[in-house]
């Protein structure tokens, strides 16, 4: 529903029609730039991931063909890289560490993020509520402040969890669980 690069949040008109008292409330007091995006948004893919983009250091990592142009055009002002992969759900499938690295369970994103020189675990799939669905993913049960990355349930539930903690305690990022459930994904978390 938005997504946020240094002092920007991008999102969609149509959402902020519906959230614009919310929207307001969090863009004044941190000074952010709120920038409207025309695109029209859908329950289905790929109307609905359009602003679902993680950003990786001085890179955007999604899938070019569905991402939002504003974010598109937002990054080449401001000098960002585009990894293009093929999972329109870039951010949801991506948990960022504090210098840029990346964890992940889709192929398709380590092999591209590698590629760009991006250090990556890779995991294994599932093992993440997402209600609705067989499972979530890992950047949705997740979010970067800091140097901590902050996980809804508790990470030890994760079959992966040690190789997950030491990978990112090697790039200086602290693993801190919400809660003592198994993980669930809620679309990401946002700092502001």
């Amino acid at each position: 529903l938005v997504f946020r690069i240094q002092k920007f949040i991008i999102t969609r008109k149509s959402y902020y029609s519906i959230a614009k008292n919310e929207i307001d409330r969090i863009c004044k007091p941190a000074r952010l730039e709120l920038i409207l995006s025309d695109a029209e948004a859908g329950d289905e893919y790929p109307f609905d991931c359009g602003l679902c983009a993680a950003v990786s250091g001085k890179t955007i990592i999604c899938r070019e063909a569905s991402t939002d142009k504003e974010i598109l055009s937002l990054a080449n002002k401001l000098g960002y890289k585009i990894i293009n992969v093929p999972q329109g759900y870039a951010k949801c499938s991506c948990a960022l560490l504090a210098d840029g690295s990346v964890i992940t369970a889709d192929r398709g994103i380590a092999a591209k993020t590698l590629e760009n020189g991006i250090d990556t675990l890779l995991i294994s799939e599932g093992n993440i509520d997402l209600h609705g669905y067989s499972y979530g993913f890992i950047g949705g049960s997740s979010g970067l402040c800091g140097n901590k990355l902050y996980f809804c349930g508790d990470i030890k539930t994760h079959p992966d969890h040690e190789s997950i903690e030491i990978f990112a305690q090697q790039y200086g990022t602290e693993c801190i669980s919400l809660g003592g459930e198994m993980l669930y994904d809620v679309g990401t978390l946002i700092f502001i």
